[in-house]
C-alpha cells in the first residue's frame, strides 16, 4: 500500500474552482469512502495549478462547509443546505449527505422526487406542456389541455372501444384532443394530486399558471361515458 505521507505533505494547499483553501492531509483522508480521500490516497495522480496547489474542479464557494464537516462534524446554515447537499453528494461525503437529508427543505425535495417517480412519463408530460404552451405566440394566455387519469377504462359495454381517442369540448363546441397526458398509475392518489404536482413544478420554473377541471372525455356509448378527465393549464405571459 502506498504511504500517503511520502506522496503528499501534511499541510495541503487546495484550489477548488478558483478558491483557495488550506487543510491537512489527515482531514482530507479522514473518511475513507469519499472522493477527497480517494484523490489523496496515493493511488491517483492529482493535478496542480500553476502555483503548485492541488486543483479540484468543483464550485469552491461552499467547499468550506465540506471541510468543516470533515474537521468538526459541523453542518451548514439552513439557508444554504440544499447547495451544500449537492456538493456533499458530488464529493461522496455520505455522512454529511445523510445529515442534510434530515433538513426539511431537502427531505421535502426527496419526497417530491419520490412522488414523481410513481408516474410513468411524468417528465415527458411536464416538458410537453411547456413546449405546447410556448408554441402559442399570438396570445397573452396559452391554454394547454392535459388528460389526467388514475385508471384505464373498464369494459362496461360490449361496444365500448377501449382504444378510442379521448376528446374534450373546446371553444365553440369543437372537439379537441389532449396536448399532453399522464396516467394510469397504481398508487392511491387522485388526479388532483398529480395536477397539483405539475402546477408546483411549473411555478417552480417561474411560470405564472392557473388550472381548472375542463371536463370529462366526450366519448360514450349510450349512457356509459369514458372515465378519463381533461384539465386546462393556462400560462399567463403578461402576469408577474
Amino acid at each position: 500500500m502506498t504511504d500517503n505521507s511520502e506522496k503528499f505533505p501534511a499541510i495541503i494547499e487546495l484550489n477548488v474552482g478558483g478558491r483557495f483553501f488550506t487543510t491537512t492531509l489527515l482531514t482530507l483522508t479522514k473518511c475513507s469512502d469519499n472522493m477527497l480521500s480517494a484523490m489523496f490516497s496515493g493511488k491517483y495522480s492529482v493535478i496542480k495549478d500553476k502555483d503548485g496547489r492541488y486543483f479540484i474542479d468543483a464550485d469552491g464557494e461552499h467547499f468550506i462547509h465540506i471541510l468543516n464537516y470533515l474537521r468538526y462534524g459541523d453542518l451548514p446554515p439552513v439557508e444554504i443546505a440544499e447547495t451544500v447537499y449537492r456538493e456533499a453528494a458530488y464529493f461522496g461525503v455520505h455522512g454529511l449527505v445523510s445529515q442534510l437529508e434530515k433538513f426539511p427543505q431537502i427531505l421535502a425535495k426527496i419526497q417530491r422526487n419520490n412522488f414523481r417517480k410513481l408516474f410513468n412519463g411524468y417528465s415527458e408530460c411536464l416538458n410537453s406542456i411547456i413546449k405546447t404552451a410556448g408554441e402559442e405566440t399570438l396570445s397573452q394566455t396559452s391554454v394547454v389541455k392535459v388528460l389526467i387519469f388514475a385508471k384505464e377504462n373498464d369494459t362496461p359495454h360490449e361496444d365500448f372501444n377501449l382504444d378510442h381517442t379521448c376528446t374534450c369540448l373546446d371553444i365553440g363546441e369543437n372537439l379537441k384532443t389532449a396536448d399532453s397526458s399522464i396516467g394510469p398509475w397504481k398508487i392511491e392518489t387522485t388526479e388532483k394530486d398529480v395536477l397539483n404536482c405539475l402546477m408546483f413544478d411549473l411555478q417552480k420554473q417561474g411560470f405564472t399558471v392557473t388550472s381548472r377541471f375542463h371536463g370529462p372525455c366526450t366519448y360514450k356509448i349510450e349512457t356509459i361515458q369514458c372515465r378519463k378527465s381533461f384539465y386546462s393549464i393556462s400560462f399567463h405571459w403578461w402576469r408577474t
